[in-house]
Parts: structure tokens; C-alpha cells; sequence
């Protein structure tokens, strides 16, 4: 991997932006290299210098908690094309808009007693679910204003421990090692949700706050390959904003491109990761994907593009289609 040099004040690519509402969302410059001081990196396992400010402080980005919803299919707001992250846990489906996430980020939530946290960081593109409980603690989660590799840093409001959204799993403070169990999610269209779940909730725009939800913050920001803050390393294998799918089983990690997912027959993919039977499906309209075991269960997986996917988990192999592969079968009869 190539170390990129640093540029300790200009963000990245901020340049190529336009418009006032991303302004406002991310600050111009950074002021300081270093961790904000509000946070005790206690048990730290990240470098310090490495954690940035992000722009907006502590709770600048206010997190949701005992969020409101709509019926889905008496909500008017949404566009058919509008993503969206979906949740279906406990016989409950849920839509979460990306348009409020951008301006969220974290939705301390609740599915039938369980508590759930969604998350969303636009710098990273990844939509990751966590269940925030535990049966002895219960955690809400909080955006810090932080970053590392372009992710967002949270904390708790329980002990102000800072947690990796990527990992799901408390990287500084008090209860440093702690660790979210992740959640199978979907990063869909509204109307490919909403054909699938008819019954679906969806977060409603009444949050409490002023934002206009109805623009689209970071819709350049994902057409372009820059990035807006440093990285600590460039793994070439795919280019930076390719969007991957991510799997974890049992420390084993996988990235599957969805350019490769879209290719395949009946776009449908299987594969095997660490003895797990993973099955993938690609919606092409939606351009979306469900994971599942070979039983049919949803799997946890980690949608986000290649540059942070490969940042967290820089041993991750990376899923070939067959016909790319070395040793596919279309290969060797070519040999012969």
C-alpha cells in the first residue's frame, strides 16, 4: 500500500465543491491536526495525531434518538430513486432516507425492544446497523465531531468512549475494546424498499431540527474520486470510491465490488468465506445488494466505498467473477 502525505489544514478536494449546504455541513480548513480535547483517548488503539476534527464539534452533527416515522405507503415525500438505508429486524422494516442521514448521521433507534443504532457516515458512503445493547449495557451513540481515515468517530453518552463506525467497536475511553454486534442492512431505493417491505416505516422529515432534507449534501462529493480529509493508505487493488460490500466472518474480510456483482449471471453470486456459505443478490435497478447464508438468513455485511472498507480491514481479499480468475473453470478448458 502507498502512504499518502498529509496536509495538516487544506481539506482534500474541498475545492471541487460547490454550493453552501455542504459548506455548511464540513468546515474549509482544520484548525488543528490533533484530537479535540473534550475526549479522553484513554486505551487509545489509534494514534492520536491520526484523529482529526471533521468540521463541526461535538453534537455539531446531532445524532436522532427516539426518532419519529411515517407509514411508508402514506408518505409522499420520498422519490422512488431517493436512497435509502433499510432495516428488517423483528418482523419490523424501517426506511432511514439518506437525504436526513447526510445530516445526522446516527439514529439511536428501537426495534421491538432492542436498541439499534443506524448509522451513516457520506464521507465513507457506508451504512452500517448496531445493536447498541447487550443485556448488562445499553449504548447511545453520538456524533463527536472526529474523524479517522474519513470516518466518523462517535461516543457514547454513557462514558464519552470514542467508537469507530467502521468497526463498530470502541477504539478510545473507558470501555476502549468494546464491540457492536453488526447488523444485516440494505443501501436501496426507496421504491425497490418499499415493493419488498409494503408495510415499511420510514423516518419522518419532523425531526426536530431545520435542515433542508430535501437536497442531497454529498451528491458531488460521490461522483468525484477525492477525498475531502487525509488518508493513511491507498490500497490500489480498486479505485477509491468503487463500492464495495464487505463481509466479516470471524475475522475473515471480503470485499465484492458491485461492478463484479452486477456481472453476474442472473446476478446472483456465491462464495465461501472462512467455511461461511455466503449467497449475494444484485438488484440492478436499485443498484443494491442482499446477503444471505445458504439457508436464506440475512447476513451482517458493511455496504461503503473501497478507500475505507480497505483502510479498516487492510488484509481483506477481494472477490474476482469467475472468468477474471486465475484458476476459473472458462480458463483452464481454454488451455486445454
Amino acid at each position: 500500500m502507498t502512504t499518502l502525505f498529509r496536509i495538516p489544514l487544506l481539506l482534500l478536494g474541498m475545492a471541487t465543491f460547490t454550493g453552501s449546504a455542504l459548506h455548511a455541513q464540513r468546515a474549509i480548513f482544520v484548525e488543528e491536526t490533533h484530537a479535540s480535547t473534550d475526549f479522553n483517548l484513554v486505551n487509545s488503539e489509534l494514534p492520536s495525531w491520526d484523529i482529526i476534527p471533521g468540521g463541526p464539534g461535538k453534537d455539531g452533527i446531532p445524532a436522532l434518538t427516539y426518532p419519529t416515522f411515517a407509514v411508508g405507503k402514506k408518505d409522499k415525500w420520498l422519490q422512488d430513486e431517493d436512497l435509502v438505508v433499510g432495516v428488517h429486524l423483528n418482523g419490523v422494516a424501517k426506511a432511514y432516507p439518506v437525504r436526513i442521514l447526510n445530516y445526522h448521521e446516527v439514529v439511536n433507534d428501537n426495534f421491538k425492544d432492542q436498541s439499534v443504532a443506524i448509522t451513516y457516515s457520506p464521507l465513507c458512503g457506508s451504512a452500517m446497523a448496531y445493536r447498541t445493547s447487550d443485556g448488562k449495557n445499553q449504548w447511545e451513540l453520538a456524533v463527536s465531531g472526529l474523524l479517522y481515515n474519513n470516518n466518523a468517530l462517535y461516543f457514547d453518552r454513557q462514558t464519552e468512549s470514542l467508537w469507530s463506525q467502521a468497526l463498530g467497536r470502541a477504539v478510545a475511553g473507558p470501555v476502549a475494546g468494546a464491540q457492536l454486534e453488526l447488523l444485516p442492512t440494505t443501501l436501496t431505493t426507496w421504491g425497490e424498499w418499499q415493493t419488498r417491505h409494503p408495510e415499511t416505516l420510514v423516518l419522518s422529515r419532523e425531526t426536530g431540527f431545520s435542515r433542508n432534507y430535501g437536497l442531497d449534501t454529498y451528491a458531488h462529493y460521490a461522483t468525484t474520486d477525492r477525498l475531502m480529509f487525509p488518508l493513511n493508505g491507498s490500497d490500489k487493488r480498486l479505485t477509491l470510491k468503487e463500492r464495495v460490500l464487505g463481509v466479516n466472518i470471524d475475522g475473515a474480510t471480503k470485499a465484492y465490488p458491485y461492478s463484479v456483482l452486477r456481472s453476474a449471471e442472473n446476478h446472483i453470486t456465491t462464495d465461501v468465506v472462512n467455511g461461511q456459505d455466503i449467497r449475494i443478490t444484485y438488484i440492478p435497478a436499485a443498484n443494491a445488494v442482499y446477503v444471505t447464508d445458504a439457508n436464506g438468513l440475512a447476513l451482517p455485511h458493511a455496504s461503503m466505498y473501497w478507500f475505507a472498507w480497505a483502510a479498516f480491514n487492510p488484509d481483506t481479499d477481494v472477490f474476482k467473477a469467475p472468468a477474471d480468475a486465475p484458476t476459473s473453470i472458462s480458463m483452464m478448458m481454454g488451455a486445454l
